[in-house]
């Protein structure tokens, strides 16, 4: 089966796309049953296609489920595989008057886009949050951020709406629509509430006003109405109020008040800022209208030391909180106390603080349908681990870099406004997942960039479609609706599915994706996949439809929600680590082929051969073992891997290396060879290229770094040793033009300092424990068997895992 074909044309992968018929069959077979689903896959080809009369769209009567490629069609009347519904199909003919077949019952549109008729309210919304504290060294990182900001209006739609906070120890609402850079000024170590910012602003009552209400289904010709005159001085389209926003920008100053530089951070009122944002965009809204989407774009330069949402005092000798202290305020019975008095201990109970203050943030923006995003420029923590589920449950994308100077964010700011072939935003706003599934099929959650809402309860079947038992629920559960807010081509969901008893030959799941068009149409994506029942015993035609890579990232997604403070039963790595053991010895007794008490016989097929591998990289990920990472970054990492498509996260588990070798670089030959992620890989003659998402890598070994340093490739007689050289730099150059957000790149030599992280990334299958007269006569010229490649380390390699996972399957009893 041809799962990666599937994923093209319908943005669907399995964890299983074959099912045995029995609850308790499915069960054995140890790996859960889940899909990974990406609403705006973009690699149809040809694509999507798209049904411009609403007309078209026909779903079932007593469920809702669109009709599809997997109904049942007899003498005009189509029955439903999701509630066995019978329904009249519509009569269809062409333009001379010939009866013709639905489209939507055709094979090639098992997914296919249905523009409704309808249009948003309002265009888009760019509401921007720019942090101004920044020291006297940084006013080049203040100047960058304030071109790339000004760059960014000419990237918006001429009708999106922008608006614009600035934010120190104070927070300042800049008025867009007077020309003397007015300004509202709020206190930033206050939080407020709605009634509050709608009193400083003088907006007397929530909502729109009655003539906007009254026109609020009206094009977007009507939104000076709909804004009304308080909400257009904060809230204008940019065709508009670009110059006027311009001036805004250019004349930021840095907002630093006095302090002792070498004692105190800088005062920073983020949380606040962000509160104030999404409050006074509820205020122009409103609450009770169906409003457009957008995005929130925050930018910060540090962390937030003032008012609601800090996470640290102002005390330099006050250190930030570590993940071990995070993880014991979590798992510790005592009740948290404040520890600020102490120089060696962070005030845990900021962070607890904290993480209730953005959730109550988090609601107000799922509420408005907008995504909240943020652009990170700083060397050290900015509090994202507590911050990051704002944008988790919005669908916002974080980029992270070390100064508004450097490339990473530059291009990756640029690249957030990519548009597609059509010259339209390359992304959903304000979007809403529904999920339909046969009588056999139970929703236990989904985890990714979402927010559960309320099922519809006027749709009986609703009520069976999602499992209500709260051991099966994982992540946003307890419904078959979510809120996305936005989403773009790269954004993927994973829902998690209980298997029932079956009673017929296949399985259904329906994906209603309904989004806001950056055209400002709001249309319907519907995807239908059907599985097919195969009976108990028929392990032969079950085989072929495992999927490992899609198993993997579930698994993996699974595994990083149970370390997150969002899972009820939260748990510890060390208990997670032997969860995956267990998964794993349990996975191989089951498909595995072997002897009782006889390792060597242990054999696993080649559907399964590669699951044990990638458990074993993803115990040594970052997203599992955050040794050596803060709590931002490894919050920043986990955001991006709970994002990505399917084959982005295999590599963010098992990265990619290339090899080059000038051994056998020829005329013929200059295409790198994938080789194994080990240490073996190593050697003196060749270029490695590692990928692991984050960071593109090129590293020389200690032949060729002589060579380039010698200069021979600025020799007429050695251009194709220049032609090695850069092979690796135009694959890398590949890969960073299409990445987001831009990942690091890093070239380095052998021995060189920066060649760690290729080290780490290294199975180690020769290292220091194997070699155990390395240092003992060993070396170069030495007479033991010791290589220069041995990496020093004591983890345990891939070879020694599979020794003690095939022990301990062949001697499970």
């Amino acid at each position: 089966m041809d799962f990666e074909a599937r994923e093209d044309q319908d943005g669907v992968r399995l964890s299983w796309n074959r099912l045995p018929k029995s609850k308790l069959q499915h069960d054995r077979n140890i790996i859960p049953l889940g899909a990974l689903y990406t609403p705006l896959n973009n690699k149809a080809d040809p694509m999507v296609p798209l049904l411009e009369d609403p007309s078209y769209l026909v779903s079932c009567r007593g469920c809702r489920t669109i009709l599809n490629p997997y109904v049942f069609i007899n003498n005009e009347i189509w029955t439903c595989p999701c509630c066995s519904s019978s329904n009249q199909l519509p009569p269809l003919f062409d333009v001379n008057g010939v009866p013709q077949l639905h489209p939507s019952v055709t094979p090639e549109y098992s997914t296919v886009e249905y523009k409704t008729g309808k249009q948003a309210p309002l265009p888009p919304i760019f509401f921007y949050v720019v942090d101004t504290c920044f020291e006297e060294g940084d006013q080049d990182a203040l100047a960058q951020l304030k071109e790339s900001l000004v760059v960014s209006l000419s990237l918006l739609p001429e009708d999106a709406l922008v608006g614009f906070i600035s934010y120190g120890k104070h927070v300042r609402i800049h008025d867009l629509a007077n020309g003397d850079n007015v300004s509202y000024g709020f206190n930033g170590s206050k939080q407020y509430t709605l009634e509050q910012i709608q009193a400083s602003l003088g907006m007397l009552s929530t909502g729109l006003s009655s003539a906007g209400a009254a026109s609020a289904g009206a094009t977007h010709a009507s939104v000076d109405t709909i804004l009304g005159v308080v909400g257009k001085k904060f809230l204008t389209p940019v065709n508009i109020g670009e110059y006027q926003l311009t001036r805004i920008i250019e004349s930021l100053t840095p907002n630093l008040f006095p302090r002792d530089e070498f004692t105190q951070r800088p005062e920073r009122c983020t949380g606040s800022a962000i509160n104030i944002a999404s409050l006074l965009l509820r205020a122009i809204l409103g609450n009770h209208i169906i409003t457009t989407g957008g995005h929130l774009l925050v930018f910060s330069s540090g962390v937030c030391t003032v008012g609601p949402g800090k996470i640290v005092d102002q005390a330099l000798k006050e250190p930030m909180r570590s993940h071990n202290e995070i993880e014991k305020s979590y798992h510790s019975m005592l009740p948290t106390t404040s520890t600020a008095s102490s120089n060696t201990k962070s005030n845990i109970s900021l962070f607890q603080n904290a993480k209730k203050f953005y959730k109550e943030v988090t609601k107000n923006l799922v509420k408005l349908g907008l995504s909240c995003n943020y652009f990170i420029g700083s060397y050290d923590q900015i509090g994202l681990f507590e911050m990051d589920e704002v944008c988790y449950k919005t669908g916002g994308v974080v980029v992270m870099s070390d100064s508004f100077t450097t490339t990473i964010f530059k291009q990756s700011f640029l690249r957030f406004f990519k548009k597609d072939q059509d010259e339209y935003l390359d992304m959903g706003f304000n979007a809403t997942l529904e999920i339909k599934t046969s009588p056999d099929l139970k929703i236990e959650g989904l985890l990714g960039n979402a927010t559960a809402l309320p099922f519809n309860k006027t749709i009986t079947h609703n009520s069976r479609m999602f499992s209500i038992h709260n051991d099966s629920k994982i992540g946003e559960s307890g419904t078959n609706s979510f809120k996305l807010c936005n989403v773009n081509p790269q954004s993927t969901y994973a829902i998690f599915l209980e298997k029932l008893d079956s009673s017929g030959g296949a399985s259904t799941i329906q994906f209603l994706f309904h989004y806001q068009h950056p055209s400002g149409e709001m249309r319907l994506r519907v995807t239908t996949v059907a599985l097919p029942i195969v009976a108990d015993s028929d392990t032969l035609n079950l085989e072929p439809g495992f999927d490992q890579e899609a198993a993997l990232v579930l698994i993996a997604r699974k595994s990083i929600y149970k370390l997150s403070p969002e899972c009820s039963n939260q748990i510890t790595t060390e208990v997670l680590l032997k969860q995956l053991d267990q998964l794993l010895v349990d996975f191989c007794a089951r498909f595995a082929v072997y002897t009782m008490a006889q390792p060597e016989s242990f054999r696993l097929s080649s559907i399964y051969n590669l699951l044990p591998q990638f458990i074993y990289h993803l115990r040594r990920s970052p997203f599992i073992n955050v040794f050596g990472n803060s709590p931002d970054e490894t919050s920043y990492i986990r955001h991006l891997f709970m994002h990505e498509d399917t084959s982005n996260s295999l590599i963010m588990v098992q990265p990619t290396l290339l090899s080059y070798d000038i051994n056998d670089w020829n005329d013929e030959n200059t295409e790198p060879i994938p080789v194994m992620l080990d240490s073996l890989s190593l050697g003196p003659s060749k270029i490695l290229l590692l990928d692991t998402f984050f960071q593109i890598l090129i590293y020389h070994g200690s032949q060729i770094a002589a060579w380039r340093n010698a200069g021979y490739h600025e020799q007429a007689d050695f251009a194709y040793f220049k032609d090695f050289l850069e092979a690796p730099k135009q694959e890398a150059m590949i890969l960073l033009m299409d990445r987001f957000p831009l990942p690091r790149f890093i070239d380095c030599d052998e021995n060189g300092s920066q060649a760690r992280f290729l080290m780490a990334k290294l199975n180690p299958s020769t290292n220091y424990a194997s070699n155990v007269n390395q240092f003992v006569g060993g070396g170069v010229g030495g007479t033991s068997s010791s290589s220069p490649y041995d990496v020093l380390t004591d983890d345990l390699n891939l070879q020694t895992y599979m020794e003690h996972l095939q022990r301990l399957v062949v001697n499970k009893k």
